[in-house]
């Protein structure tokens, strides 16, 4: 396969992927906004609560400074993106198994609002500097890839039925690549991120 045929197959796949996003927008503005409204929640918890927390406490640290650690922190945090696209990807068989779906990401999205607001009024300057050049980014971009694949799964997966009985196979199939792909790899950026940084982190399970 030559290099001109390559880009025009990546160009072919990547408009798919436009056009199946198009699809169901209004999934992805509906989910994406009540992930937002949840991210809000729980930086609003976090600070009102902020009295109760201090440097001393050990809710969920992490500290990244050992080969040891920072190994376990890696394959700790890809199995819990691993075990919830799986959940998502059994969800979007059946259009009933949505509010599942749903209130996974919509606890993923509480979690990461608490985490990073924790960081900030744990570890002040350092807390702020890690978590808007690392842990913010990356986690919004998985949360962001989670719903994106769900929303584009489900869609894919739909019939009249609302059941299972995906139209197209070999799409579907794809979309579970990519989304493997994808997820591996911002999984694996967070972590040498964090390493560089020999940073301490309050997981985002």
């Amino acid at each position: 396969m030559t290099k001109k045929s390559k880009n025009r197959n990546f160009g072919i796949l990547f408009n798919s992927f436009i056009e199946l996003a198009k699809d169901c927008k209004f999934r992805l503005i509906i989910i994406s906004t009540l992930c937002l409204i949840l991210i809000l929640t729980g930086l609003i918890v976090a600070i009102k609560t902020s009295s109760n927390y201090n440097i001393n406490d050990n809710f969920g640290v992490v500290d990244i400074s050992s080969n040891g650690v920072s190994n376990s922190t890696f394959f700790l945090r890809l199995f819990s993106i691993i075990l919830i696209f799986g959940i998502l990807l059994g969800c979007s068989f059946s259009k009933y198994l949505s509010p599942i779906a749903l209130i996974f990401l919509l606890y993923r999205s509480y979690l990461l609002g608490l985490n990073l607001t924790l960081m900030v009024i744990v570890y002040g300057i350092s807390g702020v500097v890690i978590s808007i050049i690392i842990v913010l980014p990356c986690q919004l971009l998985i949360l962001a890839s989670l719903i994106l694949f769900y929303s584009i799964l489900s869609k894919t997966n739909c019939d009249i039925k609302g059941f299972g009985g995906c139209k197209y196979p070999k799409q579907r199939a794809r979309v579970i690549v990519i989304a493997g792909i994808v997820l591996l790899a911002l999984c694996l950026c967070e972590s040498l991120l964090l390493v560089i940084f020999n940073a301490k982190i309050i997981l985002v399970i």
